[in-house]
């Protein structure tokens, strides 16, 4: 089956019809992993200022799809992000918040988050920003598709993108896998980014390619794409 493409100018609108299509998707109890940074902002205020929309989202599960393990001092863990952008506002009760704990040794923490995504899912959506090289969670650009929660070494270009001068040399994180995300019964990929587009249509045009990490969602048979339209 082919994506689904909405294509708008106004990220807004952009938000209102991915929350309209997750509204579809989704019902209290589902099992889902959402995003942080930036793409989201404006879907986490909409959600927030949406009486009928915040119902749903909170009686929602949330497995987390990564975090930092070492980022420097003064950046804000993922989970804290979601905290406090989407789960303390809405209300959403602490034990469905499915949180990574990057004080735990990494390796127990990816078999317990395993364990976690077997237990409480399958996963019923997963929505996701695009990274600037391709990566979707933490997935980077390899020779392979990792499989299960791992740790993995951000990129360099990944570093520069989310962190502030000075860089730091190495920032470890743990992530879900591209077979977990792709397991999936519903995928969204939020695009809002107008210098993100020739890098979407990359992901579009395939093969599928590790190196385009991405590009594994291609042949997922419910893919829905929400990218920025030129106006």
């Amino acid at each position: 089956m082919a994506a689904v493409v909405t294509s708008d100018p106004d990220p807004v609108r952009l938000a209102g019809k991915l929350l309209a299509d997750f509204a579809s998707f989704a019902v209290g109890g589902d099992l889902v992993a959402i995003p942080t940074g930036r793409s989201p902002e404006i879907l986490y205020k909409r959600i927030r200022e949406d009486g009928d929309m915040a119902r749903l989202w909170s009686q929602l599960k949330y497995l987390q799809l990564d975090e930092y393990l070492d980022a420097p001092a003064g950046v804000p863990l993922f989970s804290e992000e979601l905290r406090q952008k989407i789960f303390d506002p809405i209300e959403v009760p602490p034990e469905n918040r499915l949180s990574i704990d990057p004080s735990r040794d990494p390796g127990a923490e990816a078999l317990r988050l395993d364990r976690l995504c077997q237990r409480e899912g399958p996963l019923k959506v997963v929505v996701l920003g695009l990274g600037g090289n391709g990566h979707i969670a933490f997935n980077e650009p390899a020779e392979s598709f990792g499989s299960g929660y791992r740790l993995v070494h951000l990129a360099r270009e990944t570093i520069r993108a989310n962190f502030s001068k000075p860089y730091p040399e190495e920032v470890r994180a743990l992530t879900i896998g591209v077979d977990q995300i792709i397991s999936a019964a519903h995928i969204q990929l939020l695009v809002p980014q107008a210098q993100k587009q020739e890098l979407l249509e990359r992901v579009l045009a395939g093969p599928i390619d590790p190196q385009l990490p991405a590009s594994a969602l291609f042949e997922h048979p419910s893919l829905h794409i929400y990218r920025m339209e030129a106006p």
